[in-house]
């Protein structure tokens, strides 16, 4: 099974995206555990918070499209506007 690998700015977005979803939902995400990550990125994708939302977007963005693929396939949700950045 392919590795969840990050980008040091890509991981510096994730703790920011973990740091505001602790804080809305009072629940503590482990980046060290691939389904907690998975779960952390599913909730950002859903959160009404638009920072949180805005920070999701940076971070998917900062992937190249075959970690946005990866992720995609493990049921992130990736918007389609970054979706077509990596097919066109």
């Amino acid at each position: 099974m392919e590795e969840l690998l990050f980008s040091q700015a890509s991981l510096a977005l994730l703790v920011r995206i973990r740091r505001k979803l602790e804080q809305e939902f009072g629940f503590d995400f482990r980046l060290s555990d691939r389904r907690q990550i998975l779960e952390l990125l599913t909730a950002a994708a859903a959160s009404p918070d638009r920072g949180i939302r805005h920070d999701y977007h940076a971070f998917l963005a900062a992937l190249d499209h075959r970690q946005r693929d990866h992720l995609q396939r493990l049921g992130v949700r990736i918007p389609d506007s970054l979706e077509k950045e990596a097919t066109g």
